[in-house]
């Protein structure tokens, strides 16, 4: 700063409020206090007074433009703004309740800016920085790394998934079948993955004790038994005593799911061998508490058998018919053995077969959830790739047993900067999902999806053709209301195809239209403050990451490649770009808190709630055949 400006009387501000002297309190939104070249947001409070408080001090200069916008309800009077007298301003200072203050009247507003305490560091305000994202830089964090679980640089708010995390690290499993079943490409669909395996891993050699593991997704562990084959008793014994010392002791040591595979029943073979026979009769001994799942594999294989026999059939028809067969054969040949219903489920990794998978990770994550513990029946929603609605389901869920709920009553974020609260519900959405890269929980990362939140309260326009009145009786009103299918995967699945139509070429770089690496607006790196604009936006990122996760999963899907800067732009601007986003948008403006009632918990997890299953199948069906491997997804192209 030069020597004529250090000169210039000054003050440093530390928060400021500003009160109504008529009606208009309760009519006033939202403010902008200008100063200079910086921007700084005030939000209205429950009792209608506008707030900000600085984690830096600003400071005040006799030569500063100081001007007040204020933003009321359409239905009071239009947007207004003041320039404030700084001369004046600051010659006003005088002692307050138990701080100095700077006090002033204008155009019936009563304005109050607190006086940093003496001996407080002085922050100078850069008089070389013209632009707004300049000055806005001035406020940020020193330092934002890429997450590391175990440390934070958010004081007490530490992310719900590490807590979860550091009690049971990975979802441990045992998959029991015979060579050839088909156990290494289940694994590999069902976690994504290329293979696991040990340090000492040999093919054809499976040794139970073993860990098998992938650096593809290091939230699961596998450990692999050999079938029971006819005569041998061998793998029988070895399976029953490593399951034995595992069904106590650590969480994160212990089992947590058994797959017993067993290929799809052909003409002529035998479903069972008698090893096999005696694990499901010794289940409960054996097993406790752990649960086991029968997954009939090769399903494909067994529906084409079945239509052969079926000449003059739909495939439709015989797929019922197998579906028929193999519960007949479940009731003859296992259910007797256990004198219980087992869970089982029938798989095939082909394609047409898209949904038995996630109804596989959807019955594990059930029964882990029901007989094991909470704590690993997350984890195994984490490793899981091949399930997005138990994903969007898992995220809703891990909200709101802490940090979405302090949306309403804030005792969490009481303290804390709003990047900080954003932070941690930020990491603990990118955790749930656990996509095979760092650039998730990158501070660029970070800071667009910060700033696609600030598009609220500016108009979104939607096409009007998939518009709809519709009767809300939360509210009893007639609400414009997107039609229901086109919410999610159908106009996600247009965004996409328009976004790659749009490449001059399949290696053209992906221009995002937010500026990564651009200071989020100064709102972001304010103290926490309840206001209804504060409620809104948190709610609209919560829903806008979820799901820019999902794009995510839709065009990543079965890909076991690292995901590149150029995949998280493509699905970033492609949901930026959805009648999803612009839908998004325009109900969460709408929002109101009800008395009684968690709304905005409410309204979050309707907007980020997937379609139906069948619905969502044929949306992944339709990105599939997208010309997507020209475009190399795994490239870190510049954000």
């Amino acid at each position: 700063m030069s020597a004529a400006l250090r000169a210039v009387s000054s003050t440093r501000v530390s928060d400021v409020t500003v009160t109504f002297t008529e009606s208009s309190s309760s009519a006033a939104k939202a403010a902008r206090l200008i100063v200079g070249s910086e921007r700084h947001e005030l939000f209205c409070d429950s009792n209608g007074t506008l707030r900000a408080t600085f984690t830096t001090p600003i400071i005040l200069c006799q030569t500063d433009h100081v001007r007040l916008s204020v933003s009321y309800r359409p239905w009071y009077k239009p947007n207004s703004a003041i320039s404030l007298d700084t001369k004046a301003l600051l010659t006003s200072e005088r002692q307050g309740n138990r701080r100095r203050e700077l006090q002033i009247r204008q155009d019936r507003m009563y304005i109050v800016f607190g006086v940093c305490p003496e001996g407080q560091p002085e922050v100078h305000r850069s008089y070389t920085l013209p632009s707004h994202a300049s000055s806005i830089k001035q406020q940020k964090p020193e330092a934002d790394p890429v997450h590391d679980r175990g440390s934070s640089s958010n004081g007490n708010l530490q992310p719900t998934t590490d807590k979860i995390l550091h009690t049971c690290p990975r979802f441990r499993i045992l998959v029991i079948g015979k060579t050839g079943v088909g156990k290494s490409t289940l694994i590999n669909h069902a976690f994504g993955v290329t293979e696991a395996v040990s340090a000492h891993y040999r093919p054809g050699e499976a040794n139970i004790e073993t860990e098998l593991t992938s650096p593809e997704n290091t939230l699961f562990v596998l450990h692999d038994s050999k079938g029971f084959e006819p005569g041998e008793d061998t793998n029988y014994e070895a399976a029953k005593r490593f399951i034995l010392s595992r069904r106590s002791g650590s969480l994160k040591d212990r089992l947590h799911a058994v797959w017993f595979c067993l290929e799809s029943p052909r003409a002529g073979a035998r479903l069972l061998e008698s090893a096999a026979e005696d694990f499901l009769k010794s289940k409960q001994a054996t097993l406790g508490t752990i649960p086991l799942i029968i997954v009939f594999t090769k399903y494909d294989e067994f529906v084409n058998e079945v239509d052969m026999n079926m000449p003059d059939q739909s495939l439709e028809s015989a797929s019922k018919k197998a579906e028929s067969i193999l519960k007949k054969h479940y009731n003859r040949f296992i259910h007797p053995l256990v004198g219980v219903s087992l869970p089982h489920v029938a798989v095939s990794t082909e394609e047409g077969y898209e949904k038995t998978l996630p109804e596989l990770i959807q019955l594990t994550y059930s029964m882990v959830s029901q007989w094991v513990a909470h704590e690993p029946s997350v984890v195994s929603n984490m490793a899981q790739r091949v399930n997005p609605a138990l994903k969007i389901q898992g995220t809703i869920d891990i909200g709101k047993k802490k940090y979405w709920t302090a949306l309403r009553s804030s005792p969490n974020f009481v303290g804390h900067t709003v990047w900080d609260c954003l932070y941690v519900i930020h990491t603990d959405i990118v955790t749930v999902w656990n996509f095979p890269t760092p650039h998730l929980l990158s501070k660029e990362f970070r800071e667009l999806m910060v700033k696609m939140v600030e598009d609220l309260h500016v108009p979104n326009v939607l096409d009007p053709s998939s518009m709809l009145w519709v009767f809300n009786p939360a509210y009893y009103v007639y609400e414009l209301t997107l039609v229901v299918s086109t919410f999610s995967g159908g106009s996600l699945v247009a965004a996409i195809s328009a976004v790659l139509a749009a490449l001059a070429n399949p290696a053209a770089p992906i221009v995002i239209p937010i500026v990564a690496g651009l200071a989020a607006g100064s709102w972001a790196y304010s103290v926490y403050l309840q206001s209804r604009i504060i409620q809104q936006r948190f709610i609209a990122f919560i829903v806008d990451l979820t799901h820019v996760m999902e794009t995510l999963f839709m065009i990543t899907e079965g890909r076991h490649d690292r995901v590149g800067r150029r995949a998280i732009k493509l699905a970033f601007k492609a949901y930026n770009n959805s009648a999803v986003k612009a839908w998004a948008h325009n109900q969460i403006e709408a929002y109101r808190e009800l008395e009684g009632r968690d709304a905005a918990l409410e309204m979050i997890e309707r907007l980020i709630k997937s379609v139906d299953s069948e619905d969502d199948a044929n949306y992944r069906a339709e990105i599939r055949k997208l010309a997507l491997d020209p475009v190399n997804l795994s490239q870190d192209e510049p954000w």
